[in-house]
């Protein structure tokens, strides 16, 4: 493959003076001949004059210009891979992580979720768009500057799909939306709370499916992601910035995902969907059980896991 790979542990974390452009790294400041083009900026009166930067993927897995049809069959069936992809850097500072930049950094980032987000809702309403983050070759980066994707294909992802339809039932049980009730439980119990705000909730899922699983939910119900404020934004923000920390200092700097969970429906205000932020460690790795039943062992306890969390400042 050409993708490049540059995954590396750094040992020193050097401030932002002491950061210099890191030979090859087609994200630093000063390599935009690396770059297909630049998107889209977040300016910055200091130096480099961006605080975060919009690319295209350059090894995107959709096309946006592909017109062919698929295939059907009596077995097997295809169609083009239409979409959008763009990567988000987070930084110009290529040895800081999310975990290490400043609330006002970390908002940056998440004003720059949004604006691509509703950049691409407002194209083209058929695009979903999944905004994502991999830190650490055990996560899928294969870059090690700080950066975060936005996929959009032209199809709801069934995984996305089969959960909401499952909430769509749960709320027919209970007559609430579930995700509001699970946060009410999570307040109530505490044993899995990680962190608290006046605006969200942090906490260990009941079934995580890996060690220190996270979920960050709004108090307030709402199943879409962007119509997330000002004031709401630098509020997650500050807690997206506090439990990443506190993964970074209790697993020493381990790989993750993260991702937004936001509804399929861009205008929707289902009873039964609630958006959330869900951060996903790469501790453990699937096994043969796991991989040939499609069944996930967690070898954690969540409400231990949660204890570690909190504890850690």
């Amino acid at each position: 493959s050409s993708r490049p790979k540059q995954t590396i542990p750094d040992s020193d974390t050097p401030s932002p003076t002491e950061d210099p452009p890191v030979e090859g790294c087609p994200f630093c400041p000063g390599h935009e001949e690396m770059l297909p083009s630049v998107i889209w900026e977040m300016s910055q009166e200091q130096s480099p004059g961006w605080t975060t930067r919009v690319v295209p993927n350059k090894y995107a897995a959709l096309a946006s210009d592909r017109d062919a049809g698929g295939q059907s069959g009596q077995l097997y069936r295809t169609r083009p891979s239409q979409g959008r992809q763009e990567v988000l850097i987070d930084t110009p500072h290529h040895h800081r992580s999310l975990a290490q930049l400043s609330v006002a950094e970390v908002d940056a980032v998440l004003a720059t979720y949004l604006q691509r987000y509703h950049n691409v809702r407002t194209a083209n309403n058929d695009l979903i768009p999944i905004l994502f983050r991999n830190h650490g070759a055990r996560a899928g980066a294969s870059i090690a500057h700080p950066h975060s994707q936005l996929i959009a294909p032209d199809f709801h992802p069934p995984l996305i799909e089969r959960e909401e339809q499952a909430a769509r039932a749960r709320h027919a049980d209970l007559g609430d939306c579930p995700y509001c009730v699970m946060i009410e439980k999570e307040l109530d119990a505490e044993a899995r709370l990680v962190w608290t705000s006046d605006r969200f909730v942090v906490f260990v899922p009941f079934a995580a499916e890996v060690p220190y699983e996270m979920w960050i939910l709004p108090r307030e119900h709402e199943p879409e992601f962007g119509r997330l404020t000002e004031e709401r934004r630098t509020g997650l923000a500050q807690v997206l910035r506090t439990v990443l920390r506190r993964l970074h200092r209790s697993l020493a700097d381990p790989d993750y995902n993260f991702f937004v969970r936001t509804a399929l429906d861009y205008t929707s205000d289902a009873p039964h969907l609630h958006w959330s932020l869900r951060i996903r460690p790469r501790t453990t790795m699937q096994a043969g059980y796991e991989v040939g039943a499609g069944q996930r062992i967690n070898p954690s306890i969540p409400e231990r896991d949660a204890a570690v969390l909190r504890r850690t400042d």
